[in-house]
């Protein structure tokens, strides 16, 4: 895919660079936005259950930007499931299912205990502490869960960044 985008003013073309015309960089800035919500929204102890809650809403529209700036990888998931290929790109792809399900578990079962959120918004729940369970465990597995993903792609990160701040 190409870094530059080109348009005609005139005659002559002029070459548009930035990171909005690279899904690279496009990306990485995305991906920091949704690092930086995460990292906000992750200990509601330092932001208080409103913040926290409201916080996690606007957490969803970068987390679903992310999937959406990767839709091919997502829209192959089916084909490519049961498909042979080396032991760590099965294993990426089992722990990118992992982290979806758990993300969407937790924001699920999030706004199911909401203290603040659904309260305002005229809705109430009787099952408050199974779904307190399933956020909590969801919770707490994702830590761990986007660890290992950061891990793996630790390289497109360093690549990225570079990438990203060269001149």
């Amino acid at each position: 895919m190409m870094n530059t985008a080109t348009t005609t003013h005139s005659s002559a073309p002029v070459k548009k660079q930035g990171w909005m015309y690279s899904i690279v960089k496009t990306r990485w800035v995305w991906d920091v936005i949704l690092m930086i919500s995460f990292i906000f929204v992750a200990v509601p102890q330092t932001t208080g259950e409103m913040l926290h809650e409201w916080g996690a809403v606007i957490f969803s529209v970068p987390f679903i930007i992310h999937l959406m700036l990767h839709w091919d990888w997502l829209k192959n998931l089916p084909k490519t499931l049961f498909m042979k290929m080396k032991a760590s790109d099965k294993f990426n792809q089992i722990l990118n299912i992992l982290i979806y399900l758990t993300m969407v578990m937790a924001m699920v079962s999030g706004i199911m205990i909401s203290e603040e959120l659904m309260p305002s918004l005229g809705f109430s729940d009787n099952a408050k502490a199974v779904w307190k369970f399933l956020h909590h465990t969801s919770s707490e597995f994702i830590f761990p869960l986007l660890g290992i993903h950061l891990a793996m792609h630790w390289d497109w990160i360093k690549k990225a960044t570079k990438k990203m701040f060269a001149k």
